[in-house]
């Protein structure tokens, strides 16, 4: 799979609302993305989305593949 330029993993974006100034794959933080609250999401480091922006200090964030069964 190429590397889209909007995905990357939840750890690295700006809508992960972890306290954590460098988030891990296991933390689990609420998605803050605005076409996304209304569900009130919980997601962990590791999973990720295509509305992907970077958060502050991660240059163009770290791309990793999406796990199986993810689109």
């Amino acid at each position: 799979m190429a590397a889209q330029k909007n995905w990357g993993n939840c750890k690295g974006c700006r809508y992960f609302s972890s306290s954590n100034s460098n988030p891990s794959d296991t933390d689990v933080a609420k998605c803050k993305q605005s076409e996304l609250q209304e569900f009130d999401l919980s997601v962990s480091g590791a999973s990720g989305c295509n509305a992907f922006e970077a958060r502050a200090g991660v240059a163009g964030g770290v791309y990793q593949e999406p796990a199986p069964g993810m689109h």
